[in-house]
C-alpha cells in the first residue's frame, strides 16, 4: 500500500487528480490523503516567510461552505470507490509549508492545478509553482482536468542526476505503466551531440521498461515528435531550481503540453 496525497487548491475540486488516484487504487490499494488548501491571492505585494523557505502571500480567500462541499464530495467518492482516506484541511498562511513537510512521509503527490498549465502557456513560472515543485519531498504528478490514462510514456533524459532519479522513481511507483510503449528522449544541443552516459542509462532503463525505444534528436524536433504520441505521460526531473526554467522554454514544447494538457510526473534529487 502507498500513501498518496492529492492537493486541492482553494475551492477548486480537481476531478482529474481524483480520477488518477482512483486508477492508482485499482492497481494497488492506497491511502489517499485529501489536502484542502486555501486559495491564495498572488496579486498582492505582501509576503511573509513561511517554514521550509517558502514565501506565501498574506492574502487568503476562504469560502468555507464551498471547501466543506468539496471535502464531502471527496469523502463520498472515496467510500464509493473503496479507497482508504484521510482529510487534512488547513487555512493558515503556512498550509503549503505543512503540506511540503507531509510530502516527506508520502510516496506520491497529485497536484490538480490548472495554474501549472496556465504558467506553461505563459512560459513564466510563478514563484508559488516553482517553490511548490522544488520543495516537495516526494514525486509529484501534475494532472489536468481531463485526460486519458497514459498508454505511452516519455522519459525526458538530459544526463543529470535528477533526470535519472525521476526515471527510477517512476518505474518504482508505476510498474504497470512500465509495460507501455516507452521512449527515452535525449534532446541534443549542437555542442553536445552524444547522449551522456549512454551505456549506463540504457542498462538501467532496459531493466524496468519492457517496450523501450531510445531517441536522440535536436531540440527543435521535439514538437513534431510529441504530436505523434497518443495518450502520453511525461517523466522529468527538470524541476530543481537550476533546471526549472529549461522546462518552460519553447524548445521543450511547453506550448504543446499546455494546449493538450497531459499528465507530467516530476521527481528531482
Amino acid at each position: 500500500m502507498r500513501k498518496v496525497i492529492v492537493a486541492f487548491d482553494g475551492t477548486h475540486y480537481s476531478s482529474g487528480a481524483f480520477g488518477l488516484a482512483k486508477r492508482l487504487n485499482e492497481s494497488e490499494k492506497i491511502l489517499l490523503v485529501g489536502a484542502f488548501l486555501p486559495e491564495l491571492d498572488f496579486s498582492g505585494l505582501g509576503y511573509i516567510f513561511g517554514g521550509g523557505g517558502l514565501y506565501v502571500p498574506l492574502q487568503i480567500e476562504i469560502d468555507e461552505e464551498k471547501v466543506d462541499e468539496n471535502i464531502q464530495r471527496f469523502e463520498e467518492e472515496c467510500v464509493r470507490n473503496n479507497i482508504e482516506f484521510r482529510v487534512h484541511k488547513d487555512h493558515s498562511p503556512y498550509a503549503i509549508s505543512k503540506l511540503q513537510k507531509e510530502s516527506r512521509f508520502a510516496d506520491l503527490m497529485i497536484l490538480g492545478s490548472q495554474k501549472f498549465y496556465e504558467n506553461l502557456r505563459l512560459e513564466v513560472p510563478s514563484e508559488y509553482l516553482r517553490d511548490m515543485l522544488h520543495d516537495t519531498e516526494c514525486p509529484v504528478i501534475v494532472a489536468p482536468e481531463r485526460f486519458d490514462y497514459p498508454e505511452n510514456v516519455i522519459l525526458a533524459y538530459d544526463g543529470t542526476r535528477s533526470s535519472v532519479f525521476a526515471i527510477k522513481m517512476f518505474s518504482y511507483l508505476f510498474s504497470d505503466l512500465c509495460d507501455c510503449s516507452t521512449t527515452l528522449v535525449y534532446a541534443t544541443l549542437k555542442h553536445q551531440p552524444e547522449m551522456p552516459d549512454e551505456d549506463y542509462i540504457k542498462e538501467l532503463a532496459c531493466r524496468h521498461f519492457h517496450d523501450l525505444t531510445f531517441l536522440q534528436l535536436e531540440q527543435q524536433g521535439m514538437s513534431a515528435f510529441l504530436e505523434e504520441i497518443s495518450k502520453p505521460m511525461l517523466v522529468t526531473g527538470a524541476f530543481g531550481r537550476s533546471g526549472l526554467s529549461n522546462l518552460f522554454k519553447r524548445s521543450f514544447c511547453t506550448s504543446y503540453i499546455s494546449e493538450y494538457r497531459y499528465p507530467v510526473f516530476i521527481a528531482h534529487k
